[in-house]
């Protein structure tokens, strides 16, 4: 009888354990539902670029910066620090070839640790991104955008084998797009290229934002 009745509770507890783990998951499948829904509204950019690329640097600091504080909400803004590099495999370990050289190499691996930082969120990530590209150098930037120990985590991270990595995607991310790409920095907006729209955003992201909005924000 003990062994039956125990059994039974066993059965029992399996059961809500199993309706627990459908709760949970229904949750996470409605919560990334509802987050996908409310993004397919957003103006989506996308930016291929390189750390050290004058233009870039331009670009990010002086179209891209404003318009994401002035349109948190209605924009979606996707990075990609690689640009016209080339990498391939040696020896099991990845070697970059940079369009400015291996300070630009190191650039593009530190941002590429700040973007999949998920201890960061994408606010933190940006204003770290267009601190970044307002200095000269990729190593001294940090000493001026980022404070210790996140310092030391990002230097660890773009010194080893997870920098190179990440930095590996991004390359294959941007290959995706064009190889090589034809200019640097490389605007996508909406998942669709466009060169005129390439060359306006250019010169005033906010203008293409508004244009494509729906509905039209108030900051238009």
């Amino acid at each position: 009888m003990k062994r039956f009745v125990v059994s039974i509770w066993k059965k029992i507890y399996q059961n809500k354990m199993r309706s627990l783990v459908c709760v949970c998951l229904f949750v996470l499948v409605c919560g990334a539902f509802a987050k996908n829904k409310k993004d397919d509204h957003k103006v989506k950019i996308a930016v291929y670029y390189e750390s050290l690329c004058p233009d870039s640097k331009k670009f990010i600091t002086s179209q891209l910066a404003p318009v994401w504080r002035d349109f948190k909400g209605v924009i979606k803004v996707k990075l990609v620090p690689y640009g016209k590099s080339t990498h391939e495999k040696v020896n099991g370990k990845w070697e970059f070839t940079c369009h400015h050289g291996p300070d630009e190499c190191y650039g593009n691996k530190i941002q590429s640790c700040i973007l999949k930082d998920k201890s960061l969120a994408d606010t933190e990530k940006m204003e770290l991104v267009v601190c970044l590209m307002s200095q000269a150098s990729p190593d001294k930037a940090l000493d001026t955008c980022v404070g210790q120990p996140q310092q030391a985590a990002l230097r660890a991270c773009a010194g080893a084998e997870r920098g190179a990595a990440l930095l590996a995607q991004a390359g294959d991310k941007t290959a995706a797009v064009a190889r090589p790409l034809s200019f640097v920095p490389t605007v996508i907006i909406n998942e669709k290229f466009d060169q005129s729209v390439q060359d306006e955003a250019f010169k005033n992201l906010k203008s293409v934002v508004c244009r494509v909005a729906d509905p039209k924000p108030a900051v238009c």
